[in-house]
């Protein structure tokens, strides 16, 4: 999979990052049963670990980008700036930002399916 233009991919978080605030939303999200809920968190982990496919499409993307995956807490200047809804995919170019796949695609993806379907999303924005 080869989205050429772009030489950094970002995949932002809806959540804080930091053993603590990793803690809290766990605990909100699955003993209080809270509606804080990251969509790009439920494709990429489980319950409790990180998901072999998700760990499989980022080892596979940094074949040919630079992949950060990113919380809210620890998003650049220049990607924070341009006030784009979480989660979200940025795409980087030698002279801009692009969103790659933005919040509402998110809500639309589902969580057994979601690094397939978000493979296929990234797939379809390839040039």
């Amino acid at each position: 999979m080869k989205i050429k233009k772009f030489k950094t991919i970002y995949f932002i978080y809806n959540a804080d990052g930091g053993l603590l605030n990793e803690i809290k939303y766990w605990i909100g999200k699955n003993l209080l049963k809270k509606q804080t809920s990251c969509e790009l968190c439920d494709i990429s982990h489980g319950r409790i670990f990180v998901k072999s496919q998700w760990s499989q499409l980022i080892k596979e993307l940094k074949k040919d980008y630079r992949v950060e995956v990113l919380h809210r807490n620890e998003i650049p200047k220049g990607i924070l700036e341009k006030n784009y809804g979480f989660p979200c995919v940025i795409g980087e170019t030698e002279n801009d930002l692009t969103e790659i796949i933005n919040s509402t695609s998110f809500s639309g993806l589902r969580k057994t399916e979601g690094v397939k379907e978000l493979r296929e999303k990234l797939s379809e924005k390839a040039i």
